[in-house]
């Protein structure tokens, strides 16, 4: 694995300014006898691996501080639209990627090595859990200073079966550490190196000199320097503290706090369960209207009479609802417009609150009524207000109130059995519902497929489309036709996952999953003449449906209050063909990988990035017709519709020409964007939530097609495993605590369960058609279908006691 370090400098703080002896000076004579490798770490150069918490230092919100973020006063130097910089992204969070590797960087000398066995030692890297200063929630280190290790909570384990994995990178000069559990989120860990790392020779690798002076008993110069050497200290006092790790065989320390994950959406929860109180709640809306079915709506895709008729039993209406939105709209109809509207907090955070409020002698002003200010007090009990302090407005967990900027009046779509075809009564409390999530690039009208079934059983549906999907594309000019939706035929994937600004894309997942909290509330205040149950709600989502599925279920099912809990209640759920580790998958999806990879390369703006533009202007016109669009190396509509294509040809050209030195810039290029676009999606990737699934006890069914039969492929759109142990399907359905399944289950207490299937495609749980490009048979393709909406129904209707697997010629062992 090729290093994933960002080179970034620290913030000024660390630097050594201000006048006297800097570590620079005083560091001179330390230089080694003989040629030896030491890790790589010097802040007054602006050296350091990343992740490491010494870029939370001098924070005035709370988030990372990156280079070119603040001017030298410690003010924002640049607008929000800036971060949709991939790099400035990550100052907008208030930590670290809970599940991406990262890499701790050497210093080798020319000619000699360092011991790839040391490196995936236990007792080389080892990782420790601590208690922060400054955190409110441990009375014991409330009043320690921030930044300051405060305590020890536990040793993380080395290996296969334990916490995460060490290895030594593919240049040799890195140490890769790879999570395999993710790690908690708003936790800190320390990441320790120890001499039991050592040299091809069997010498000890050695700590920096930095390190090495920062560590020593006597203090050094600098006011700054002294704050930097308690900081380290602080680290080797909390991790030696265990017992079984003495401060002379360690060579290298380094503090990360894991982002924050849940606060906001929670947030929205509360806020949404707080408006009911004033009637302001999402509510259901269903005007009556002529008799329709789904038949009538599926006749313009599916022509086969025979396979149209049974549709006609299930009937098809159409309601609203209105939800808050909390990402702006786009000022423009050019993508770059969207680059500011990810969410934006309504009040200072605390962390500006705090600042102030010491500034200012200890006491804060009385918020004046009506006012901003007044809100933010009240709906944080004072520790949130509105002084104007905080430009940016980033949601972190000392900041978890987003803005509404507008309210959607969001189309419903409904199905119900038409009992009397089916030959089944409507139960007295109403038919139970099953709110259906698309996946990208369709829309709610793609989930119709599964209400057949659904209604067989007796189970009614609603579901509405994704942000920026289907009836929720975004016209900016008003000239009818939408500027911003990602449904195929409407306009760009990039409205929704937009690579263009990340920040975009994580609000993106937040809105999908606030959006279906509105939803469930709003089931419970639709007109009982129509005859649904909003007690009995249960979820399926596919695909992107799936992905968000987890923030979903999760805050629906977390406890809040024992009057509006059995309002946000979902009884159980079925995922077809989602996954974890987005950024992961994405790259090395066989369907969206190459955009993902052609339009980061696009982008880089080097000479990586110059010689595809070259590429892409001398060759790719004849290997890549882009149908509609002229050819125009200098258009960017133009580069991003042939992107794709261009960069396999392009990459393939590299490897049969031997060009290995492009093609390693061409990895390093996209695992940096992989890194940084993870970390930016962590707070809205389904990994992060997996625990907190498990921790509610809602049962669980998945479906994972990972192919194997007649030259069927595993999920080309969103593989079950990736080179990331934490990405793709399979890893999400153990982090939630699946049980894997090949035969039917039977059982008196809710189960979770995912089941592989040896054929099918990425669609499987929505149509019986077969698509060529995932391989197989038609037949195979068919069955899967039946198989898998088959199991869902029963999962569902049974809450978990029941999975039936009858067609084993469809399932993987």
């Amino acid at each position: 694995m090729k290093k994933m370090l960002l080179s970034l400098a620290v913030s000024s703080v660390l630097v050594g300014c201000g006048g006297g002896e800097t570590l620079e000076d005083v560091k001179k004579d330390s230089t080694p006898v003989l040629p030896s490798a030491s890790i790589k770490f010097d802040p007054s150069n602006s050296v350091i691996s990343v992740p490491n918490d010494l870029l939370l230092s001098g924070t005035k919100d709370g988030t990372l501080n990156l280079p070119g973020e603040l001017d030298e006063n410690g003010n924002p130097a640049v607008t929000r639209a800036h971060y949709a910089s991939p790099s400035l992204a990550l100052g907008a969070q208030d930590g670290w990627s809970t599940q991406m590797p990262y890499v701790i960087d050497l210093n080798v000398p020319a000619g000699y090595s360092v011991s790839a066995q040391s490196a995936s030692d236990p007792q080389s890297v080892r990782i420790f859990e601590v208690v922060m200063g400054a955190d409110q929630s441990d009375e014991q280190c409330s009043a320690v200073p921030a930044g300051i290790a405060c305590r020890l909570v536990g040793e993380l384990e080395n290996g296969m079966t334990g916490d995460f994995v060490s290895v030594l990178n593919e240049s040799g000069d890195g140490i890769v550490i790879q999570p395999l559990k993710p790690f908690k989120a708003g936790k800190t860990y320390i990441t320790v190196l120890t001499d039991s790392l050592t040299m091809g020779d069997g010498r000890a690798i050695k700590p920096s000199s930095t390190y090495t002076l920062l560590r020593q008993e006597a203090p050094l110069v600098t006011d700054t320097q002294k704050a930097l050497q308690a900081v380290i200290k602080s680290y080797e006092s909390a991790v030696i503290s265990g017992g079984d790790l003495a401060k002379e065989n360690i060579i290298y320390t380094a503090a990360a706090t894991m982002q924050s994950v849940g606060p906001v959406v929670g947030t929205v929860k509360k806020l949404m369960a707080a408006s009911i109180a004033q009637g302001t709640n999402p509510k259901v809306v269903v005007p009556e209207q002529p008799m329709m079915t789904v038949a009538d709506v599926l006749s313009s895709v599916i022509t086969d009479p025979a396979t149209l008729a049974p549709f006609q039993a299930v009937q098809y209406m159409r309601g609203s609802i209105q939800l808050p939105m909390y990402s702006a709209k786009p000022a423009t109809t050019d993508i770059s417009s969207a680059a500011d509207t990810y969410w934006r907090a309504q009040c200072d955070s605390a962390v500006a609150v705090l600042g102030y409020k010491a500034a200012v002698g200890g006491t804060l002003p009385e918020p004046q009524a009506d006012t901003n200010d007044a809100a933010c007090a009240a709906m944080s009990n004072g520790v949130l207000r509105d002084f104007g302090l905080d430009t940016t407005r980033f949601l972190t967990k000392y900041n978890t109130i987003p803005q509404v900027q507008w309210l959607a009046n969001v189309p419903v779509q409904i199905t119900k059995p038409r009992a009397e075809l089916f030959g089944i009564e409507q139960p007295a409390t109403g038919w139970p519902v099953v709110i259906l999530q698309h996946g990208i690039t369709t829309s709610k009208e793609a989930m119709l497929g599964l209400t057949l079934a659904l209604s067989s059983q007796g189970f009614a549906t609603v579901a509405i489309d994704h942000p920026m999907h289907g009836e929720r594309g975004i016209d900016v000019d008003a000239d009818g036709l939408d500027d911003f939706n990602a449904t195929d035929g409407k306009g760009s994937v990039l409205s929704y996952m937009n690579l263009t600004s990340l920040l975009v894309a994580r609000d993106n997942l937040r809105q999908s999953s606030v959006d279906l909290l509105g939803l469930r509330l709003g089931l419970n205040f639709v007109n009982p003449a129509l005859g649904l149950n909003p007690t009995q709600v249960s979820f399926i989502g596919h695909s992107l449906g799936s992905i968000v599925a987890p923030s979903f279920i999760a805050h629906a099912n977390m406890p809040l209050a024992e009057q509006v809990d059995p309002l946000f209640k979902v009884q159980s759920a079925a995922l077809a063909s989602g996954g974890s580790g987005i950024a992961s998958f994405l790259a090395e999806s066989e369907e969206f990988g190459p955009f993902v990879q052609g339009s980061v390369l696009l982008a880089a703006n080097n000479l990586a990035s110059k010689a595809f533009i070259s590429f892409i202007a001398t060759d790719a016109a004849s290997v890549c017709p882009v149908e509609g669009i002229e050819v125009n190396p200098q258009d960017s509509a133009y580069l991003s519709a042939v992107a794709p294509c261009a960069f396999v040809a392009y990459t393939k050209h590299l490897t049969e020409t031997g060009d290995t030195q492009s093609l390693a810039a061409i990895k390093s290029i996209v695992q940096q964007f992989v890194y940084a676009s993870q970390t930016v999606l962590d707070s809205g990737d389904p990994g992060n939530y997996a625990s907190l699934v498990q921790a509610v006890q809602t049962p669980i069914y998945m479906s994972v097609v990972t192919g194997g039969v007649d030259g069927n492929k595993a999920d080309t759109v969103i593989p079950p495993t990736t080179s990331n142990p934490l990405a793709g399907s399979t890893p999400l359905a153990r982090m939630m605590g699946l049980q894997t399944v090949s035969e039917t289950q039977m059982t008196t207490t809710p189960m979770s369960y995912v089941v592989n299937f040896s054929q099918g495609h990425h669609g499987s749980v929505v149509t019986t058609g077969y698509r060529e490009n995932a391989g197989g048979t038609e037949q195979g393709h068919a069955m899967a279908t039946v198989e898998m909406q088959t199991q869902i129904v029963s999962f569902l209707k049974s809450q978990g006691l029941l999975l039936p697997i009858s067609n084993s010629a469809v399932i993987a062992n």
